[in-house]
Protein backbone atom coordinates (compact mmCIF):
# COMPACT_ATOMS: atom_id res chain seq x y z
CA UNK A 1 0.00 0.00 0.00
CA UNK A 2 2.86 2.38 0.94
CA UNK A 3 4.42 1.86 -2.71
CA UNK A 4 1.19 2.85 -4.08
CA UNK A 5 0.58 6.09 -2.24
CA UNK A 6 3.91 7.33 -2.74
CA UNK A 7 3.80 6.54 -6.62
CA UNK A 8 0.20 8.29 -6.51
CA UNK A 9 2.05 11.35 -4.75
CA UNK A 10 4.57 11.46 -7.39
CA UNK A 11 1.76 11.80 -10.46
CA UNK A 12 -0.51 14.30 -8.79
CA UNK A 13 2.74 16.45 -8.28
CA UNK A 14 3.46 15.71 -12.20
CA UNK A 15 -0.29 17.12 -12.36
CA UNK A 16 -0.98 13.79 -14.31
CA UNK A 17 -4.77 14.19 -13.17
CA UNK A 18 -6.72 16.67 -15.09
CA UNK A 19 -9.99 15.27 -14.95
CA UNK A 20 -12.71 12.65 -13.32
CA UNK A 21 -11.44 9.85 -15.33
CA UNK A 22 -7.99 10.01 -14.65
CA UNK A 23 -8.29 10.39 -11.01
CA UNK A 24 -10.70 7.34 -11.18
CA UNK A 25 -8.22 4.86 -12.92
CA UNK A 26 -4.74 6.12 -12.03
CA UNK A 27 -5.99 6.98 -7.82
CA UNK A 28 -9.15 5.01 -6.96
CA UNK A 29 -8.55 1.87 -8.78
CA UNK A 30 -5.70 1.22 -7.74
CA UNK A 31 -6.49 1.70 -4.34
CA UNK A 32 -9.04 -0.30 -4.58
CA UNK A 33 -6.96 -3.30 -6.39
CA UNK A 34 -4.40 -2.84 -3.33
CA UNK A 35 -7.19 -3.40 -1.16
CA UNK A 36 -8.33 -6.51 -2.85
CA UNK A 37 -10.99 -5.32 -4.81
CA UNK A 38 -11.46 -7.27 -7.69
CA UNK A 39 -11.60 -4.10 -9.92
CA UNK A 40 -12.10 -6.31 -13.41
CA UNK A 41 -15.11 -7.74 -12.22
CA UNK A 42 -18.24 -5.52 -12.80
CA UNK A 43 -20.36 -7.66 -10.67
CA UNK A 44 -18.15 -6.26 -7.32
CA UNK A 45 -16.72 -3.05 -8.91
CA UNK A 46 -19.47 -1.24 -11.10
CA UNK A 47 -18.64 1.54 -12.52
CA UNK A 48 -21.58 4.34 -13.75
CA UNK A 49 -23.97 2.50 -10.98
CA UNK A 50 -27.29 3.27 -12.20
CA UNK A 51 -29.42 4.82 -8.71
CA UNK A 52 -32.98 6.22 -10.10
CA UNK A 53 -31.93 8.88 -12.80
CA UNK A 54 -28.73 9.22 -11.82
CA UNK A 55 -25.43 7.49 -11.84
CA UNK A 56 -22.72 7.04 -9.33
CA UNK A 57 -18.78 6.87 -10.51
CA UNK A 58 -18.01 3.46 -8.67
CA UNK A 59 -20.74 1.22 -6.50
CA UNK A 60 -18.98 -1.66 -4.65
CA UNK A 61 -21.13 -4.65 -4.64
CA UNK A 62 -21.18 -7.90 -2.62
CA UNK A 63 -23.59 -10.98 -3.29
CA UNK A 64 -25.35 -8.37 -5.40
CA UNK A 65 -25.97 -5.75 -2.46
CA UNK A 66 -24.40 -2.24 -3.02
CA UNK A 67 -22.07 -1.84 0.10
CA UNK A 68 -19.93 1.82 -0.78
CA UNK A 69 -21.09 4.34 -3.29
CA UNK A 70 -17.78 6.55 -4.41
CA UNK A 71 -18.18 9.48 -6.10
CA UNK A 72 -14.91 10.97 -7.90
CA UNK A 73 -14.31 14.71 -8.58
CA UNK A 74 -11.33 16.02 -10.33
CA UNK A 75 -8.62 17.33 -8.20
CA UNK A 76 -9.91 20.38 -5.81
CA UNK A 77 -13.36 20.10 -7.11
CA UNK A 78 -14.95 18.08 -4.17
CA UNK A 79 -16.15 20.71 -2.43
CA UNK A 80 -19.62 20.68 -2.30
CA UNK A 81 -20.50 17.81 -3.97
CA UNK A 82 -22.09 15.49 -0.61
CA UNK A 83 -25.16 15.80 -1.16
CA UNK A 84 -25.02 14.85 -4.83
CA UNK A 85 -23.53 11.58 -3.06
CA UNK A 86 -26.44 11.11 0.00
CA UNK A 87 -28.96 11.38 -2.29
CA UNK A 88 -27.67 8.34 -4.37
CA UNK A 89 -27.64 6.67 -0.88
CA UNK A 90 -30.80 7.49 0.49
CA UNK A 91 -32.45 6.07 -2.92
CA UNK A 92 -30.21 2.71 -2.57
CA UNK A 93 -29.82 2.65 1.26
CA UNK A 94 -25.47 2.31 1.42
CA UNK A 95 -24.48 2.20 4.42
CA UNK A 96 -21.06 3.73 3.53
CA UNK A 97 -20.05 6.86 1.22
CA UNK A 98 -16.75 7.83 -0.24
CA UNK A 99 -15.93 11.15 -2.17
CA UNK A 100 -12.79 11.69 -3.09
CA UNK A 101 -10.80 14.69 -5.60
CA UNK A 102 -8.01 11.96 -5.46
CA UNK A 103 -5.73 12.94 -2.48
CA UNK A 104 -7.95 13.34 -0.26
CA UNK A 105 -10.28 11.20 0.67
CA UNK A 106 -13.89 11.71 2.92
CA UNK A 107 -15.70 8.37 4.48
CA UNK A 108 -19.04 9.44 5.54
CA UNK A 109 -21.55 6.81 7.33
CA UNK A 110 -25.18 7.29 5.84
CA UNK A 111 -27.02 6.73 9.10
CA UNK A 112 -25.32 9.01 11.07
CA UNK A 113 -27.13 12.05 12.82
CA UNK A 114 -26.43 15.70 11.65
CA UNK A 115 -25.21 17.43 8.61
CA UNK A 116 -23.34 16.43 6.37
CA UNK A 117 -20.10 17.40 7.51
CA UNK A 118 -21.48 15.93 11.01
CA UNK A 119 -21.65 12.45 9.23
CA UNK A 120 -17.92 12.63 8.02
CA UNK A 121 -16.24 10.15 10.23
CA UNK A 122 -12.67 10.03 8.10
CA UNK A 123 -10.54 12.12 6.21
CA UNK A 124 -7.54 10.43 4.96
CA UNK A 125 -5.05 12.61 2.54
CA UNK A 126 -2.93 11.27 0.12
CA UNK A 127 -0.70 14.36 0.48
CA UNK A 128 -0.60 15.44 3.77
CA UNK A 129 -0.36 12.82 6.43
CA UNK A 130 1.79 12.36 9.86
CA UNK A 131 2.59 8.71 9.47
CA UNK A 132 2.60 6.90 6.32
CA UNK A 133 2.01 3.46 8.37
CA UNK A 134 -1.21 4.75 10.24
CA UNK A 135 -2.55 6.10 7.05
CA UNK A 136 -2.54 2.56 5.66
CA UNK A 137 -4.36 1.45 8.43
CA UNK A 138 -6.80 3.16 8.36
CA UNK A 139 -7.44 2.39 4.78
CA UNK A 140 -7.54 -1.02 5.25
CA UNK A 141 -9.85 -0.74 8.15
CA UNK A 142 -12.14 1.35 6.42
CA UNK A 143 -12.24 -0.15 2.49
CA UNK A 144 -10.07 -3.40 2.39
CA UNK A 145 -12.44 -5.88 0.41
CA UNK A 146 -12.87 -8.58 3.36
CA UNK A 147 -13.60 -5.93 6.24
CA UNK A 148 -15.99 -4.05 4.28
CA UNK A 149 -18.06 -7.26 3.12
CA UNK A 150 -17.97 -8.89 6.62
CA UNK A 151 -19.11 -5.78 7.99
CA UNK A 152 -15.93 -5.24 10.46
CA UNK A 153 -15.28 -1.65 8.67
CA UNK A 154 -18.90 -0.40 8.78
CA UNK A 155 -18.67 -1.11 12.40
CA UNK A 156 -14.99 0.62 12.30
CA UNK A 157 -16.59 3.49 11.10
CA UNK A 158 -19.39 3.35 13.28
CA UNK A 159 -17.57 3.23 16.59
CA UNK A 160 -15.32 6.12 15.01
CA UNK A 161 -18.40 8.18 14.25
CA UNK A 162 -20.09 7.61 18.02
CA UNK A 163 -15.91 8.95 19.50
CA UNK A 164 -16.05 12.34 17.15
CA UNK A 165 -19.92 12.41 18.22
CA UNK A 166 -19.22 11.94 21.78
CA UNK A 167 -16.37 14.38 21.47
CA UNK A 168 -18.76 17.26 19.99
CA UNK A 169 -21.50 16.94 22.32
CA UNK A 170 -18.88 17.15 25.52
CA UNK A 171 -17.28 20.32 23.84
CA UNK A 172 -20.55 21.31 23.34
CA UNK A 173 -21.83 20.43 27.22
CA UNK A 174 -18.54 21.71 28.99
CA UNK A 175 -19.35 26.07 28.70
CA UNK A 176 -22.98 24.99 30.33
CA UNK A 177 -21.44 22.33 33.28
CA UNK A 178 -18.79 25.01 34.16
CA UNK A 179 -21.91 27.24 34.45
CA UNK A 180 -23.84 25.57 36.33
CA UNK A 181 -20.86 24.82 38.77
CA UNK A 182 -21.02 28.46 39.45
CA UNK A 183 -24.66 28.97 39.61
CA UNK A 184 -24.52 26.11 41.95
CA UNK A 185 -21.16 27.67 44.48
CA UNK A 186 -20.08 24.15 44.39
CA UNK A 187 -18.14 24.56 47.78
CA UNK A 188 -15.41 22.04 46.71
CA UNK A 189 -14.27 24.02 43.69
CA UNK A 190 -13.90 26.78 45.53
CA UNK A 191 -12.35 25.45 48.33
CA UNK A 192 -9.94 23.99 45.67
CA UNK A 193 -8.85 27.91 44.24
CA UNK A 194 -8.38 28.94 48.15
CA UNK A 195 -5.93 26.53 48.70
CA UNK A 196 -3.56 27.07 45.63
CA UNK A 197 -4.00 31.07 45.89
CA UNK A 198 -2.91 30.02 49.15
CA UNK A 199 -0.18 27.83 48.42
CA UNK A 200 1.06 30.59 46.07
CA UNK A 201 0.70 33.61 47.89
CA UNK A 202 0.15 32.30 52.03
CA UNK A 203 -2.95 34.37 51.80
CA UNK A 204 -6.13 32.39 51.84
CA UNK A 205 -8.90 34.47 50.15
CA UNK A 206 -12.63 34.18 51.07
CA UNK A 207 -15.00 32.10 49.53
CA UNK A 208 -16.76 35.24 48.38
CA UNK A 209 -13.99 36.38 46.62
CA UNK A 210 -13.15 33.41 44.31
CA UNK A 211 -16.83 33.23 43.78
CA UNK A 212 -16.54 36.58 42.44
CA UNK A 213 -13.59 36.12 40.13
CA UNK A 214 -15.04 32.97 38.67
CA UNK A 215 -18.41 34.67 38.03
CA UNK A 216 -16.31 37.05 35.78
CA UNK A 217 -14.34 34.12 34.42
CA UNK A 218 -18.21 32.37 33.79
CA UNK A 219 -19.38 35.23 31.64
CA UNK A 220 -17.82 33.90 28.82
CA UNK A 221 -20.34 32.23 26.95
CA UNK A 222 -19.00 29.32 24.95
CA UNK A 223 -15.42 27.46 25.19
CA UNK A 224 -12.31 30.55 24.68
CA UNK A 225 -10.66 29.92 21.38
CA UNK A 226 -6.85 31.01 20.99
CA UNK A 227 -6.12 34.35 20.65
CA UNK A 228 -6.09 35.07 16.89
CA UNK A 229 -6.57 39.04 16.43
CA UNK A 230 -2.66 39.88 15.82
CA UNK A 231 -2.62 43.74 17.34
CA UNK A 232 0.27 46.27 17.54
CA UNK A 233 2.17 46.18 20.28
CA UNK A 234 1.03 42.94 21.83
CA UNK A 235 2.11 39.22 20.88
CA UNK A 236 -0.71 37.53 19.39
CA UNK A 237 -0.67 33.77 19.25
CA UNK A 238 -0.99 31.38 16.65
CA UNK A 239 -4.13 29.91 15.04
CA UNK A 240 -3.33 27.75 12.24
CA UNK A 241 -6.12 24.93 12.31
CA UNK A 242 -9.93 26.43 11.43
CA UNK A 243 -12.27 24.58 13.92
CA UNK A 244 -13.75 23.04 10.82
CA UNK A 245 -13.96 22.18 7.41
CA UNK A 246 -13.79 25.46 4.91
CA UNK A 247 -16.50 24.42 3.23
CA UNK A 248 -18.88 26.66 2.55
CA UNK A 249 -17.16 29.71 3.66
CA UNK A 250 -16.21 33.65 2.24
CA UNK A 251 -13.31 35.84 3.69
CA UNK A 252 -14.43 38.98 4.67
CA UNK A 253 -10.78 40.41 5.59
CA UNK A 254 -7.12 39.32 5.41
CA UNK A 255 -3.63 40.23 4.54
CA UNK A 256 -0.53 38.24 3.75
CA UNK A 257 2.74 40.10 4.23
CA UNK A 258 1.16 43.44 3.81
CA UNK A 259 -0.85 43.08 0.96
CA UNK A 260 -4.63 42.29 0.70
CA UNK A 261 -5.66 39.53 -1.77
CA UNK A 262 -9.12 40.38 -1.50
CA UNK A 263 -12.04 38.38 -0.33
CA UNK A 264 -11.02 34.97 -2.98
CA UNK A 265 -9.20 31.93 -0.90
CA UNK A 266 -7.44 31.50 -4.07
CA UNK A 267 -6.02 34.93 -4.36
CA UNK A 268 -3.75 33.48 -1.32
CA UNK A 269 -2.10 31.51 -3.64
CA UNK A 270 -1.65 34.19 -5.85
CA UNK A 271 0.02 36.80 -4.07
CA UNK A 272 2.06 34.02 -2.06
CA UNK A 273 3.64 32.75 -4.94
CA UNK A 274 4.00 36.61 -6.09
CA UNK A 275 5.92 37.10 -2.83
CA UNK A 276 8.29 34.05 -3.10
CA UNK A 277 9.17 34.22 -6.45
CA UNK A 278 10.20 38.46 -5.65
CA UNK A 279 12.10 36.60 -2.44
CA UNK A 280 14.22 34.43 -5.35
CA UNK A 281 12.04 30.83 -4.88
CA UNK A 282 11.87 28.78 -7.78
CA UNK A 283 9.36 26.66 -8.95
CA UNK A 284 10.96 23.16 -7.73
CA UNK A 285 11.35 25.10 -3.61
CA UNK A 286 7.81 25.65 -4.11
CA UNK A 287 6.97 22.23 -5.29
CA UNK A 288 9.23 21.03 -2.72
CA UNK A 289 7.30 22.94 0.56
CA UNK A 290 4.33 22.81 -0.81
CA UNK A 291 1.42 20.49 -2.59
CA UNK A 292 0.46 23.42 -5.01
CA UNK A 293 0.14 21.83 -8.49
CA UNK A 294 2.43 24.49 -10.14
CA UNK A 295 3.45 24.64 -13.72
CA UNK A 296 6.05 27.15 -16.01
CA UNK A 297 3.92 29.81 -18.38
CA UNK A 298 0.66 30.91 -18.72
CA UNK A 299 -2.06 28.49 -18.57
CA UNK A 300 -5.69 28.56 -17.81
CA UNK A 301 -7.41 25.10 -18.51
CA UNK A 302 -8.28 22.61 -16.61
CA UNK A 303 -8.83 25.08 -13.09
CA UNK A 304 -5.38 26.51 -13.84
CA UNK A 305 -4.58 30.36 -13.22
CA UNK A 306 -1.98 32.34 -13.91
CA UNK A 307 0.08 34.75 -11.54
CA UNK A 308 1.34 37.71 -13.73
CA UNK A 309 4.56 38.85 -13.02
CA UNK A 310 5.92 35.57 -11.86
CA UNK A 311 5.75 33.26 -15.20
CA UNK A 312 3.63 30.86 -13.13
CA UNK A 313 0.45 28.83 -12.84
CA UNK A 314 -1.37 27.16 -10.54
CA UNK A 315 -4.23 24.44 -10.39
CA UNK A 316 -7.18 25.77 -7.71
CA UNK A 317 -7.89 23.65 -4.77
CA UNK A 318 -10.78 23.84 -2.42
CA UNK A 319 -10.70 26.32 0.69
CA UNK A 320 -8.96 23.97 2.78
CA UNK A 321 -5.92 22.72 0.34
CA UNK A 322 -5.94 26.39 -0.40
CA UNK A 323 -5.37 27.60 3.29
CA UNK A 324 -3.07 24.99 4.10
CA UNK A 325 -0.79 25.70 1.13
CA UNK A 326 -1.08 29.96 1.97
CA UNK A 327 -0.18 28.73 5.74
CA UNK A 328 3.06 26.94 4.01
CA UNK A 329 3.68 30.01 1.54
CA UNK A 330 3.95 32.38 4.20
CA UNK A 331 6.60 30.21 6.50
CA UNK A 332 8.73 29.26 3.47
CA UNK A 333 8.57 33.34 2.49
CA UNK A 334 8.81 34.28 6.34
CA UNK A 335 5.43 36.44 5.65
CA UNK A 336 2.45 37.70 8.60
CA UNK A 337 -0.74 35.71 7.02
CA UNK A 338 -4.44 37.02 8.88
CA UNK A 339 -7.43 35.77 7.31
CA UNK A 340 -10.92 36.49 9.42
CA UNK A 341 -13.53 34.56 7.45
CA UNK A 342 -17.22 33.43 8.16
CA UNK A 343 -19.22 30.02 7.30
CA UNK A 344 -22.12 31.12 5.14
CA UNK A 345 -25.61 30.56 6.59
CA UNK A 346 -25.80 27.07 4.54
CA UNK A 347 -27.45 23.83 6.04
CA UNK A 348 -24.13 21.96 5.06
CA UNK A 349 -21.50 24.51 6.24
CA UNK A 350 -20.22 23.01 9.85
CA UNK A 351 -20.80 26.45 11.81
CA UNK A 352 -23.31 28.32 9.53
CA UNK A 353 -23.18 32.18 10.05
CA UNK A 354 -20.05 31.72 12.33
CA UNK A 355 -16.65 33.93 11.92
CA UNK A 356 -13.25 32.76 12.89
CA UNK A 357 -9.74 34.31 12.57
CA UNK A 358 -6.83 31.83 11.38
CA UNK A 359 -3.04 33.49 12.08
CA UNK A 360 0.51 32.92 11.58
CA UNK A 361 3.43 35.18 12.15
CA UNK A 362 7.02 34.41 12.00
Amino acid sequence: MKNVIQSIQSQIKEGLFTNEASVIRGIINPILQKLNWPINDVRVVRPEYTVGSQRVDIALFHNNQPFIFIEAKKIGAADGAERQLFEYAFHAGVPILILTDGPTWHFFLTAGIGTYEQRKVNKLDLIEYEDLEQLCSKFNDNLDYINVITGKAQKTLQKDYEDINRDREIDRTLPNAWKKIIDENDDLLFELVANKVEELCNYKPSKNSVFNYLSKLNGISEPVKPIVVPVTGQSAKLKIKPSGSLGFTRIINCNFGGNNPGNRWANLISVGISIAIKQGLLINDLQKHTTINLVKGEEHERGFKFVPKTGLSYQGMDANKTWENALKLAQITKQKIYVEFEWTNNPNAVYPSKKEILFWEP
